[in-house]
C-alpha cells in the first residue's frame, strides 16, 4: 500500500472474504495503520477451518487471537447486508451445493469437536453497484465462480455484471503450476462464464497459472490477470 501511495488510515471499511489465514493474517498490520475502520465478516468465521487430505491436516483458519484481540473492530454479518448505498455483501445461499466443492477441494471445519465438510458459509462477495453495472469482488470463489455469479444475479435481478475480481480456486495440490481439474472441465467453466454474462473477469491467486492459461484461450480479452499493484478501469 505504501509503495502504491495508498494511505490506509483513510480506509472507512474493510471486508474479510473468508475465514482463512492467508486472507486474515494481515489484520494486525492493517489495524496498526488504521484506527477506525470496521471489518465485515460472516458469522461462523471464528470456527476452526482445515485442509485435509488422507492423514494430512493443516489448520487454515484465522490465526489465533486476532478475533479476540481486535474484537471491537469486527462486525459479524448474518447473510446479505447493504453496507451503504451501492455496496452490498452477498453470501452463499445454496450451502448444500457448496459442500460438493468442499469435498473436491479437501476443506473442512470443526464443530463441537467433530470434522465436517466446509459449507463456505463464511465466504462472501462484495458488490459495488454502479450506473452501468455491478463490480463483484471475491477472493478465492471456493464455492465456484459460476455459483457466485448466480447468487449475485438473485440479489440484483436484471442488473448487468460488468466485472468480477477474484481467484477461481482451480490450482492443484502442488501449487499454482498445477491444476486440480481436467482441461476439459476448465474449458467448460470458461465457456459457461462467457455465456453467463458479458462481464470481464480479473483473476489470479488460487486460479493457478495452468488453469488461467487454459481459460484465457477460450475467454480471450474477457479474462485478464489480476496481481498486487495493478490498477483497472471497469
Amino acid at each position: 500500500a505504501a509503495r502504491m501511495g495508498l494511505e490506509l488510515s483513510g480506509v472507512k471499511a474493510a471486508f474479510l472474504s473468508h475465514a482463512h489465514n492467508d486472507h486474515a493474517g494481515g489484520f494486525p498490520a492493517f489495524f496498526a495503520a488504521n484506527q477506525t475502520a470496521k471489518v465485515y465478516l460472516q458469522q461462523g468465521s471464528e470456527r476452526d477451518y482445515l485442509f485435509k487430505v488422507f492423514v494430512l491436516r493443516e489448520n487454515i483458519g484465522i490465526p489465533a487471537g486476532i478475533l479476540d484481540t481486535y474484537a471491537d473492530r469486527f462486525v459479524y454479518v448474518d447473510g446479505a447486508l447493504n453496507v451503504e448505498n451501492g455496496i452490498r455483501i452477498v453470501p452463499h445461499s445454496d450451502l448444500q451445493r457448496c459442500l460438493l466443492r468442499a469435498r473436491q477441494t479437501h476443506m473442512y471445519t470443526r464443530r463441537n469437536g467433530r470434522l465436517s465438510l466446509d459449507d463456505f458459509s463464511h465466504e462472501q462477495t462484495v458488490v459495488f453497484e454502479e450506473e452501468d453495472g455491478l463490480v463483484c469482488i471475491n477472493s478465492c470463489s471456493h464455492a465456484g465462480i459460476e455459483q457466485i455469479i448466480e447468487e449475485v444475479r438473485q440479489q440484483y435481478a436484471g442488473k448487468r455484471i460488468k466485472a468480477f475480481f477474484g481467484g477461481f480456486h482451480l490450482m492443484g495440490l502442488l501449487g499454482a503450476g498445477t491444476c486440480g481439474y481436467s482441461r476439459k472441465e476448465v474449458e467448460s467453466l470458461a465457456q459457461q462464464l462467457m455465456k453467463s454474462s458479458d462481464a470481464v473477469f480479473y483473476s489470479g491467486h488460487c486460479t493457478g497459472t495452468v488453469a488461467f492459461a487454459w481459460m484465457k484461450e477460450v475467454m480471450k480479452d474477457r479474462l485478464q490477470p489480476m496481481a498486487a499493484g495493478k490498477t483497472f478501469e471497469v
